[in-house]
C-alpha cells in the first residue's frame, strides 16, 4: 500500500474567488450608476378626456370638470390655459436633459367658452439667450478696507454705555 503525500489545500483559491465575486459586484454597482434617472414634471391630461373638449360648446367650467386645473395661465392673457408635462433624464453628476414636452394650450374666448385647442412639442420650444448685464445702481461701492474704516467709532461711543435703555451698550449718536 502505497500512500501518497497529503494533499495540501490552498489558501489562494478561496481569496481568488471571494477578489473575483467582489470584482463583479463592482462592476454591477458603477454599471448601475451610469443609467439615466428619468423624471417626469407636470400634468398632461389622457388623449381620451382630451378628445371630449368641443371648442364653442364647452365654458371653463365645464373644461375644469374634464382636465383639471391647468398647469399655468397664461402670463398677460388669462384666457389662456396651458398643460404642461416634460421628461428629463439625467446621467449620473451631469446637468438634466429634456427628452420629451409636451404642452397642451386651451384659448377661451370673450363669452368664457373653449375657442381654440394647440399643442406643442419638444421641437416647438425656442432656446432662450438670457441677459448677463448688470443694472447700475446709484452709491458708492467700498471695499473692505474703506468699510471698516468708515464703522471706527460708530459703535461704543462715550457715554453710550451708559445710558439708560441701551444695555447692549452699542450704538451711540449718528
Amino acid at each position: 500500500m502505497i500512500r501518497s503525500a497529503p494533499r495540501r489545500r490552498s489558501i489562494a483559491r478561496p481569496v481568488l474567488r471571494s477578489a473575483s465575486m467582489a470584482a463583479v459586484v463592482m462592476a454591477s454597482i458603477a454599471l448601475a450608476a451610469c443609467q439615466p434617472v428619468v423624471r417626469t414634471h407636470g400634468f398632461m391630461p389622457a388623449t381620451d378626456e382630451i378628445a371630449q373638449l368641443r371648442p364653442g360648446e364647452q365654458t371653463r367650467e365645464d373644461v375644469r370638470a374634464i382636465l383639471g386645473a391647468p398647469s399655468t395661465t397664461g402670463t398677460f392673457e388669462t384666457d389662456t390655459w396651458y398643460y404642461i408635462q416634460r421628461r428629463t433624464s439625467t446621467i449620473a453628476f451631469y446637468s438634466a436633459d429634456v427628452t420629451e414636452q409636451d404642452v397642451l394650450g386651451l384659448r377661451f374666448g370673450d363669452d368664457g367658452r373653449l375657442a381654440d385647442i394647440v399643442r406643442f412639442g419638444l421641437d416647438d420650444g425656442r432656446t432662450i439667450s438670457y441677459v448677463d448685464r448688470v443694472t447700475p445702481t446709484s452709491g458708492n461701492e467700498l471695499t473692505v478696507l474703506e468699510q471698516f474704516v468708515g464703522n471706527i467709532g460708530r459703535f461704543n461711543s462715550e457715554g453710550s454705555a451708559n445710558r439708560p435703555g441701551n444695555p447692549s451698550g452699542m450704538g451711540g449718536r449718528r
